[in-house]
């Protein structure tokens, strides 16, 4: 008869002591190459991530410059713990683009005129009163009497325009009395207007353009106004832009108007001072109205656009990332109406700096003078 317990002390069915201790080492060696593995990748995965994050904001932004032909910007916030005195070493931890987009646009033809409404051109319905289409200067115009008629748009697009409005659009004014103002378009009623545009009589023969805008905490800044230059019975292109414009010289954040006429600027001012945000406002736009007073004449081709600032795009912690904006005194990525980099802001290009903290690998992220993005490993060449 066999021994039941024969089978647990024949040593081949067992594993011996060696044995044991020379597999738990093999794994032991397996796991801690895993673990050496895992954190090369993880700190790959971070800078690649830092890297990609950078490019995709900055083509982003100078796809916004070339399709709404305006300039754009990419701008930086710093880690709050980073405060060297000197902006291009200190550490960026956040990355955002600024951009303009169109939110109202009105072209005032026929076919758009249905009873007291008027569909502008990316589907806004305007309440009208008593305006009706005539012959204009691109196509039809909106003729305002000056008495009664006026538009009325409510749209979310608009209440949301925080950053920097831009507006422009053909007038054709008649004739009206020394100091007489006919408004073209008003976020809001008097001194509450987010933003306003409106034509000054000057001795009945001739307008100045005034504009001014109303900002966060109920800021407004001293009205614009150019000289004489727009002629009643002509038509003349007029433009108001306001935007932020970043750091002043006295470390204040800035805001830029300007009004222009017939593409020449006319007027500038500058703010400064802890908010030059634009007044968040859910009052209607008024086109030919302010609240007060009306336009008489005819406006043609009028849009309004925001400076929209992009998702906030945080930067991998464990990575190190200072920027050298090429000379920008407010040390952002400006690019220029065609998407190039903006000789006006720039002495050279743009470049991120990009190490991961740990082995402090490099990798550069640069904007040339042509607005091309692109990225080396180590420094970047000298531009040729």
């Amino acid at each position: 008869m066999a021994n039941p317990q024969s089978a647990i002390r024949n040593p081949q069915s067992a594993m011996t002591l060696v044995e044991l201790l020379v597999t738990m080492s093999v794994v032991a060696i397996l796991m801690l190459g895993g673990v050496g593995v895992y954190w090369r990748m993880n700190r790959g995965l971070a800078l690649s991530s830092a890297v990609s994050s950078i490019e995709s904001v900055l083509r982003s932004a100078r796809a916004c410059a070339v399709h709404e032909r305006s300039p754009a910007v990419v701008a930086v916030g710093f880690q709050p713990d980073s405060t060297d005195p000197d902006p291009r070493k200190r550490l960026v931890g956040v990355v955002h683009a600024l951009g303009r987009e169109t939110v109202s646009c009105w072209h005032f033809e026929q076919e758009q005129f249905a009873g007291g409404s008027v569909l502008g051109a990316l589907g806004q319905k305007a309440t009208a009163t008593g305006a009706t289409p005539a012959p204009g200067k691109v196509g039809m115009a909106l003729l305002l009497d000056g008495a009664t008629t006026q538009l009325e748009v409510q749209s979310p697009y608009l209440d949301g325009v925080r950053e920097g409005v831009f507006i422009e659009c053909y007038v054709c004014p008649q004739a009206a009395a020394d100091g007489a103002l006919l408004p073209i378009v008003s976020k809001g009623e008097g001194a509450a207007a987010t933003y306003w545009l409106a034509l000054l009589g000057v001795g009945g023969n001739a307008f100045a353009l005034q504009g001014n805008v109303c900002l966060a905490g109920g800021v407004v800044p001293s009205t614009l106004t150019t000289g004489a230059l727009v002629v009643p019975g002509q038509w003349s292109h007029v433009a108001l832009a306001y935007y932020r414009d970043g750091k002043a010289q006295s470390g204040s954040e800035r805001g830029t108007l300007t009004l222009s006429v017939n593409g020449v600027e006319a007027g500038r001012s500058y703010y400064e001072g802890a908010d030059p945000r634009l007044e968040a406002n859910t009052a209607p736009l008024r086109i030919g109205f302010d609240g007060a007073n009306r336009f008489k004449g005819m406006i043609d081709e009028l849009k309004i656009a925001g400076l929209v600032a992009g998702e906030a795009v945080n930067l991998p912690k464990n990575t190190e990332v200072r920027l050298d904006p090429g000379g920008s005194p407010d040390g952002r990525v400006h690019f220029d109406p065609e998407g190039k980099l903006d000789p006006a802001h720039h002495k050279g290009p743009a470049i991120f700096r990009v190490i991961s903290a740990e082995d402090r690998l490099l990798r550069s992220v640069r904007v040339n003078w042509l607005g091309t993005v692109e990225v080396f490993d180590g420094e970047p060449p000298a531009e040729q």
